[in-house]
């Protein structure tokens, strides 16, 4: 025999004797009994939770490892889910060389029937958190495979009901240290499939405070895609990363169906950002977002440093189309309104304002073209906000509209559910707003300007305009509003004998002072109007709680002699929701109009032809002049006074 076989013979003979007395150090070291206290011992002394096994199996061929059944591992006392893990099945590989000195380096773990159950607190803790193990430990972790099957994850936060996955199939593979892990992972949440997969170079360093890996995780779910590239944070804070982040979906609904998410089939969605961050500092760049129609794009800061979260953001949309983004966003189409109501009851957003409170921010905001639910367009829009705990304000915002602009600011409180409100509008149009809501009336010019300074507070739109308080004026020049309906009631009115066509109004002006208190503005003189053959100054009031209006006023000839209604009753009514008023005739003067009916008759109308000539040569003042004149200026000061801007 020659001295190579000889040498062969010895190497082999050294590894069976190895094995051997390897798998006999085993089989003293695993007594079933002896195992389990070994375990339960070290899981209380070093990590104060309660560890308790059912039957344990030793095998040695091919390799040594534990078969286990029935493994649970408790929560700390807090949590309310009483184990973290619990196993049906596991088994446990060891390397091999070091059961030779006594110790257990657990190089394999594989689950059956697993279940997690993580726990976060209100104040953060979280149940998977642990104590680094001791260096002098005699069991010591250097995985190179793990799997699991028929296995559930449960997440549950404070005393929120749990969320479940099912983990259908988990591999992870990797060399000696950590080094060039693979997994690849199927997870199930109400029929709906997530799967992930990737490679990271080195985890040798997990856990430990701003370690990171070069890395790519790539998900999938339906039609949607996602790719995680870079360097990933290993630490439990996510302190430092730099990262790309992509997105491609076709269609999203798969994935919203796995996050537990009901939407309505939404639009189809592309975005990447840049995602970098050092010592809990994130900056994100190159923020691309496109869905549906709507192309956004951006940039900002979140700042973890400090005791409070602090961000900022620029922001910048091509085309938003309010009603159109949140249907592609998968967000249901909203009902219609009530009959007879200026808004819907859909509530506000308030939680969203609640949920920030503890942060700190700015953003500022720019969109090129934005169509609100209304149907107004509003170019060049721009808005610098800022954030205080659960206290939205907007310092800026303008834009263009309706043939004019709009500018002013506002204060937003999620938990008081108030805004504060002041607005400006000039050179708008009431053509422009009639066309764009889609009235069917016909309406030429308008120009309008409104000064409002209000404040409200409400859970809906509907509520907040119940509590409006503060002053809202509104000017309205001249317009040609072109209705038949219209013409003629402005016709009965003001002249029988007029030879106005009745297919339109001329409309001169009209003016609105509405010093708005909880929800009601009502007075002398609020509402005046002037076309070019009659004038209307009302008193009364508009009530905003049940979004009706009474006014009343006297409609005068501006000028010939024109033998209307008006010319015989005291005065008329505009009343009804606010949406579709009514105009009649006072009953109050209806004795007094069949009086003056009489009195035409019998004098042949020459007194009604006298009184007609006096009301032209001698008109009122003009009643959109009336109500913003000295009297009502003192008014107006007053409102101003009492506004809380």
């Amino acid at each position: 025999m020659n001295a190579r076989r000889k040498v062969l013979l010895w190497v082999i003979s050294g590894l069976l004797l190895a094995f051997v007395i390897a798998s006999i150090s085993l089989s003293m070291l695993v007594d079933g009994k002896h195992l389990k206290e070994l375990a339960r011992d070290k899981a209380q002394q070093e990590w104060s939770r309660d560890l308790t096994i059912g039957d344990i199996a030793l095998q040695l061929f091919p390799y040594p490892q534990l078969h286990a059944k029935h493994v649970m591992l408790s929560n700390p006392d807090w949590a309310r889910d009483k184990y973290l893990i619990e196993a049906a099945d596991m088994q446990v590989e060891f390397a091999f060389l070091p059961l030779l000195t006594g110790k257990f380096v657990v190089s394999g773990l594989h689950f059956d029937g697993l279940k997690t159950n993580f726990n976060i607190a209100n104040d953060g803790r979280r149940s998977w958190d642990f104590p680094r193990a001791q260096a002098s430990s005699s069991i010591s972790m250097a995985l190179t495979s793990l799997n699991a099957k028929n296995s559930h994850i449960r997440f549950r936060h404070a005393e929120n009901e749990p969320r479940t996955w099912q983990v259908q199939n988990l591999r992870v593979d990797g060399h000696q240290n950590l080094h060039d892990v693979e997994f690849d992972m199927q997870l199930e949440r109400d029929q709906y499939l997530l799967q992930l997969n990737g490679k990271l170079d080195d985890l040798s360093s997990l856990g430990q405070e701003g370690a990171v890996t070069k890395g790519v995780i790539h998900a999938k779910s339906g039609q949607a895609s996602a790719t995680i590239s870079g360097k990933m944070p290993l630490d439990t804070s996510l302190s430092n990363y730099d990262l790309l982040v992509t997105i491609e979906a076709p269609s999203t609904q798969e994935f919203f169906g796995f996050l537990g998410v009901k939407q309505d089939t939404p639009a189809p969605l592309k975005a990447s950002v840049a995602l970098q961050a050092v010592n809990r500092k994130t900056d994100f760049k190159d923020l691309k977002l496109q869905l549906g129609k709507m192309n956004l794009s951006g940039e900002g800061q979140i700042n973890l440093r400090g005791k409070t979260p602090v961000f900022s953001a620029q922001l910048q949309a091509d085309r938003v189309d309010m009603i159109q983004t949140f249907l592609d966003a998968g967000q249901p189409p909203l009902p219609p309104k009530k009959a007879g109501q200026l808004f819907r009851d859909n509530p506000f957003a308030w939680h969203l304002l609640v949920a920030l409170n503890g942060t700190q921010g700015k953003v500022d905001a720019n969109i090129a073209a934005l169509k609100l639910r209304s149907g107004i367009e509003v170019t060049d829009a721009s808005a610098k906000m800022t954030f205080n705990d659960d206290r939205l304000t907007v310092n800026k915002f303008s834009g263009k509209l309706l043939g004019g602009a709009a500018a002013g600011d506002a204060v937003f409180n999620g938990s008081r559910k108030t805004v504060q409100l002041n607005l400006q509008m000039e050179d708008t149009t009431l053509e422009q707003w009639f066309k764009q809501t889609g009235k069917s009336i016909t309406v030429s010019g308008g120009k309008m300007k409104v000064d409002a300074k209000i404040t409200a507070q409400g859970t809906s739109m509907n509520g907040l305009a119940a509590s409006v308080t503060g002053p809202v004026h509104i000017q309205i020049g001249a317009a040609k509003i072109f209705s038949p309906k219209a013409g003629q009631a402005e016709f009965w009115l003001t002249g029988l004998f007029s030879a106005k066509d009745s297919d339109r109004v001329d409309l001169s002006c009209i003016s609105a002072r509405l010093p708005f208190q909880s929800g009601m503005a009502e007075g002398e003189g609020i509402v005046g109007a002037r076309s070019d053959v009659s004038q209307l100054l009302t008193r009364g009031k508009v009530d905003m709680r049940d979004q009706t209006l009474d006014l009343h006023g006297r409609v005068r000839a501006r000028s010939g002699v024109n033998l209307g209604v008006s010319t015989f009753a005291s005065e008329v009514k505009i009343t009804g929701q606010i949406v579709k008023p009514e105009m009649s005739l006072d009953e109050s003067g209806a004795v007094g109009a069949i009086a003056r009916v009489g009195a035409a008759i019998l004098t042949s109308g020459l007194s009604v032809v006298a009184t007609s000539l006096w009301d032209g040569a001698n008109p009122e003042s003009d009643p959109c002049h009336q109500v913003f004149s000295i009297k009502a200026k003192a008014a107006n000061d007053r409102d101003k006074r009492q506004s809380p801007n």
